[in-house]
């Protein structure tokens, strides 16, 4: 049936496509946070923007819209940024599970960043203006393409385990000290499984170093960092080389099974049709 043979093919090239466009994506990521690193040193503008880094000064918190579980709700200092969401596991048609965001937000206070003797304000609308903000047309902050969070440095689990996941976590077989720390036997009914949702977030306060790049405005009496259409808000906490090291690996072996994929779809057809 080299009609099917040929629809199949179709199929998985389109696939391997995609996983070549999401390593273009990714190679830009890393390539902008390479930028940023590299600009970062000095305050002025690189032609794309202004990027300014060192420690936050809050002046007012940024608070989420939901009460963080205890265990993320720390009182080490104002925060300066709150990104956060709620991960719930799901049952997928065909066997298996994945992990959805149900829940998110990015709560932005108002702060300033001290950099070369310079203090400059970052502009707290225009980090979650929707249109030039961080999140713009993505609703979960770690999944957002302007902001550079790496993992979520809170994991809380909401609600107890299941019997048979919590007796493998008495007996040291799982959790975060388990011999088997990433695993965990998944029960479900339908398209729910038993497993409890968690909570995620990342959590900038004063004092910690934050990176904001946007349209530096030197009209008034204090330096205002704000985001246009040309120049839209972008922040990364952490290593960003680190960061762009690890981006540009994942890139690479996207791309490269993107590409086997493709080839194999090629050769699938070609065998179709002989």
């Amino acid at each position: 049936m080299p009609l099917g043979g040929l629809l199949l093919a179709a199929i998985v090239a389109a696939f391997g496509l995609l996983l070549i466009r999401r390593a273009r994506n990714t190679r830009h990521r890393a390539r902008t946070a390479t930028e940023l690193a590299t600009h970062a040193e000095r305050l002025d503008d690189d032609g794309v923007g202004t990027t300014v880094r060192g420690p936050v000064s809050v002046t007012a918190p940024g608070l989420p819209d939901r009460t963080p579980p205890a265990q993320a709700d720390t009182t080490d200092g104002d925060p300066a940024l709150w990104a956060w969401r709620v991960r719930e596991k799901r049952s997928k048609n065909r066997g298996g599970s994945t992990w959805r965001t149900t829940e998110s937000g990015l709560a932005a206070g108002a702060f300033s960043i001290a950099q070369d003797w310079n203090e400059v304000h970052v502009d707290a609308d225009a980090l979650t203006d929707e249109g030039t903000g961080l999140l713009r047309s993505e609703s979960d902050p770690f999944e957002a393409s302007n902001l550079y969070l790496g993992d979520p440095a809170f994991d809380v689990r909401l609600g107890d385990l299941d019997p048979i996941n919590a007796r493998l976590e008495r007996w040291g077989l799982i959790g975060e000290d388990g011999i088997l720390s990433g695993f965990e036997v998944t029960l479900s009914s339908g398209r729910r499984t038993m497993t409890p949702d968690r909570y995620q977030a990342t959590v900038v306060r004063d004092g910690d170093e934050l990176l904001v790049r946007g349209e530096l405005d030197e009209t008034g009496d204090d330096l205002v960092l704000r985001g246009t259409e040309d120049v839209p808000m972008l922040a990364a906490v952490g290593d960003l080389e680190e960061r762009a090291d690890r981006l540009h690996r994942v890139a690479r072996r996207t791309a490269i099974t993107g590409i086997a994929i493709v080839g194999f779809a090629v050769l699938l057809g070609g065998l179709t049709v002989l």
